[in-house]
C-alpha cells in the first residue's frame, strides 16, 4: 500500500533539492518500476535489469548491481547497469563479503575504495512451496554523494513492492520455461494441440480429473491423451512422466496456466 502523502498532483511546480535537482516521488518511481518490470516479464525479458535501471534514476545513483543470494550461501552477479568499471568494482566488493543473515533490509553505507552505497536486500521463500529454499536478491547502488532520507524512503517503498513482485516474477519465469520445454517436446514428438494442453497441465501437477475439468473433457478422454503422451515421451506411466517434468523444474513450481478448450 502506498502512503497518500507520497502522491502529489502534477503541475508546474516541481520540488527541487538544494542543488536544484528535481526530487523523485517514491510512489511514482516505484509504480513506474513495477509497470516496466511487468512488461519485461510479458515480453520474456529480464525484470532484474529494469528494476535497477528505474531505481538508479530514482536514487540519482551512478551505477547499480543485482546479486542473487543462493540458498547454499553462494552469491552470483545477475546484472550490472550501466556496465562501468565502478559498477563492476561494486559487484566484486559485495561478492567478496560473506552474505549477511539479515533479511529484507535497507542499508546506506560508505565502502572504502568503492564509494557511497545504498542497498536493498530481499529474501523471501516461495509461497507455492514454503519448504523449498528460494534465492534472494541484493540490489546495491553506487553514488558520488551520500544517500539521504529521500533515497531511504525510495528504497523502503521499493522493498515493499518487490517483496510482493519477486515471487510472482519467479513463478512467471518458471512458467515460461515450462511452456518452452513443452513446445520443444511437441516439436520432437509430434504431439497434437490437445496433447500439448494435457502435458502442460500434467507438468503443473494436476491430476487427470482436474485436467478433465480444466479442459472440459471426460476423465476417460484425458487418460487416452495421457497414454499417447507417455508413448511419445518414451515413458510407461504418469509417475515417470511427472518425474521427467520435475527434472525440468516444472512440477508444482508455478501457478496453473489458463488453457482454452480446443476442438478434438
Amino acid at each position: 500500500m502506498v502512503d497518500s502523502y507520497t502522491i502529489t498532483r502534477r503541475d508546474a511546480h516541481v520540488a527541487l533539492d538544494e542543488g536544484g535537482t528535481p526530487l523523485v516521488e517514491p510512489a511514482t518511481a516505484v509504480l513506474a518500476m513495477l509497470c516496466e518490470a511487468m512488461r519485461a516479464l510479458s515480453d520474456h525479458h529480464s525484470a532484474d535489469r529494469v528494476v535497477i535501471q528505474h531505481l538508479t534514476v530514482a536514487l540519482r545513483a551512478e551505477a547499480a548491481v543485482t546479486l542473487a543470494l543462493e540458498p547454499d550461501g553462494g552469491v552470483q552477479l545477475v546484472c550490472c547497469w550501466p556496465e562501468t568499471a565502478s559498477g563492476l568494482a561494486l559487484a566484486d566488493e559485495l561478492m567478496s563479503r560473506p552474505p549477511s543473515t539479515t533479511e529484507d533490509e535497507v542499508g546506506i553505507d560508505y565502502l572504502d575504495g568503492v564509494g557511497h552505497v545504498a542497498s536493498l536486500r530481499i529474501e523471501r521463500g516461495d509461497p507455492d512451496d514454503p519448504v523449498r529454499p528460494a534465492s534472494g536478491r541484493l540490489l546495491a547502488f553506487l553514488g558520488s554523494r551520500p544517500f539521504g532520507a529521500t533515497e531511504w524512503l525510495v528504497l523502503e517503498r521499493a522493498r515493499e513492492a518487490l517483496l510482493a513482485f519477486w515471487p510472482h516474477a519467479a513463478r512467471t519465469v518458471r512458467a515460461q520455461q515450462a511452456q518452452s520445454w513443452v513446445r520443444s517436446t511437441l516439436d520432437d514428438s509430434h504431439m497434437t494441440h490437445r496433447e500439448l494442453q494435457v502435458l502442460t497441465l500434467l507438468a503443473e501437477g494436476l491430476l487427470a480429473t482436474s485436467i478433465a475439468s480444466r479442459l472440459q473433457l471426460s476423465p476417460r478422454t484425458v487418460h487416452k491423451h495421457l497414454g499417447n503422451i507417455y508413448r511419445k515421451l518414451g515413458v510407461h506411466d504418469r509417475l515417470v512422466a511427472v518425474s521427467l517434468a520435475r527434472l525440468h523444474g516444472l512440477v508444482n513450481t508455478y501457478p496453473s496456466s489458463p488453457a482454452s478448450p480446443a476442438p478434438e
